[in-house]
């Protein structure tokens, strides 16, 4: 016999038992409305998920993204770790706004993708790895979803970054254009070490570095066809004394700040392309802020610009700065004209040219000279002597005077430096933008 007790706990343990067991299978029948990303490692989930993951490719095929998407979240319940669903749910959601979630499981297909490899979400329609895709989209949606420029107080546009995010972002520019110099160096049986390499680097500051990789990235652009040669030459000009100080203008204020890689400057462009495409967004909505980006780089028309470099003053200072000119020179960012008169500008502010200012003030006498003594007849034994030194001087002035005497038309200079536009023409690539 059971006391009252016994058969209350009895009675008591029997319901739950039912209450648990009713969850269960309502769990079971009721389809989860999120998938779950939650897996261990140890866990072999095997090829369950494949088929709903492979109806969920076709429907995704056929635009039908609701019975894609139900498929996409039976096969994940069935086994979080199936890469073909995770891709084509990653692709539906970012098709359907819900970037959110699109990034998450890009993410989570980056961990599992591991050698599966799909056409879906590529560029070119070609078989490539999962993982590999997944990273490049993702990378894609966080650019789109962060803010690439910002402007400041003064109206300026400058890129939203750091230097320790520049420096995230893998090579500079700068870093990537002294490594195919190092390479080109090597292959022309000239030595070259990466201590040489980072014996260039050290010679720049940071901010030096910034402005120059921003020239390298205006001319990457070129080449990739993505500006057209006036936007080069606008946004050269306007900020060429960035890197010949002595020279120039000072540059644009702000060059001198982090820049993106360039890889992810051409990724962005790229990316508002497709999405013009796409009718995500309008041709005027994609001009628009692919001139922004033009501007950040570097800006044809600055509002505000820096203070140039003060001359150095100093022998060693000097020196380095020679040195900083023939590293900019091999980067293909200057003429061997503007290169030159930048040399001489630094040798001028050390005193090193007096000698050669001092030679014409002492021959100027004796061009005065030379006429009135050619007229006078004088015995050849007295005037001969001197004749010939009068000669050599009259051949040698007028040699010193053609560039002076020549009309600056015959020559169009294009800057102070003295490089015609022709010898620019040479450090511009050959684009044919459509822009």
């Amino acid at each position: 016999m059971l006391s009252g007790k016994s058969v209350k706990n009895t009675v008591l343990g029997a319901m739950l038992a039912g209450l648990l067991c009713s969850c269960a299978l309502s769990e079971q029948g009721q389809k989860p409305e999120t998938p779950n990303h939650s897996w261990f490692k140890g866990e072999n989930y095997g090829t369950e998920g494949a088929n709903d993951a492979e109806l969920a490719t076709v429907a995704y095929s056929q635009g039908k993204f609701e019975d894609a998407e139900n498929h996409v979240i039976q096969a994940l319940r069935l086994n979080p770790r199936q890469p073909q669903a995770l891709m084509v749910g990653a692709l539906i959601y970012e098709q359907t706004g819900r970037l959110n979630r699109a990034r998450q499981y890009y993410e989570d297909l980056i961990i599992v993708g591991g050698e599966e490899t799909s056409i879906l979400g590529t560029d070119d329609a070609k078989p490539a790895s999962m993982a590999e895709i997944a990273r490049k989209r993702l990378r894609r949606l966080n650019m789109m979803q962060s803010e690439f420029m910002i402007e400041d107080k003064d109206g300026a546009m400058t890129f939203n970054i750091s230097q320790e995010a520049a420096a995230r972002q893998g090579k500079s520019a700068m870093e990537e254009a002294l490594f195919v110099r190092q390479q080109k160096l090597i292959a022309e049986n000239k030595a070259s070490t990466d201590a040489d390499v980072k014996a260039v680097e050290v010679l720049f500051t940071e901010g030096e570095k910034n402005i120059i990789s921003r020239f390298l990235i205006l001319n990457e652009l070129a080449e990739k066809d993505m500006i057209t040669k006036q936007e080069f030459l606008a946004g050269r000009s306007a900020n060429i004394g960035g890197l010949l100080p002595l020279t120039h203008k000072a540059p644009a204020f702000g060059v001198d700040k982090p820049v993106p890689s360039p890889d992810l400057i051409i990724e962005r462009i790229n990316s508002l392309r497709d999405a013009v495409e796409a009718r995500a967004i309008t041709p005027q909505e994609f001009s628009a802020e692919r001139d922004v980006i033009i501007e950040a780089i570097l800006p044809p028309d600055p509002r505000f610009r820096m203070q140039n470099k003060a001359p150095s003053k100093d022998i060693l200072s000097a020196a380095k700065d020679i040195r900083k000119l023939e590293v900019i020179e091999e980067l293909g960012l200057i003429t061997n004209k503007e290169k030159a008169a930048e040399k001489k500008a630094i040798e001028k502010s050390l005193g090193l040219s007096r000698a050669e200012k001092a030679a014409p003030k002492a021959k100027k006498p004796v061009q005065t000279q030379a006429p009135a003594a050619a007229p006078t007849p004088a015995p050849e034994t007295k005037v001969q002597q001197p004749e010939k030194e009068n000669k050599t001087e009259e051949t040698a002035a007028p040699a010193l005077l053609v560039p002076a005497a020549t009309p600056p038309a015959q020559q169009p200079v294009s800057s102070p430096s003295g490089a015609t536009q022709e010898e620019i023409q040479v450090l511009i690539p050959e684009v044919t933008s459509p822009f």
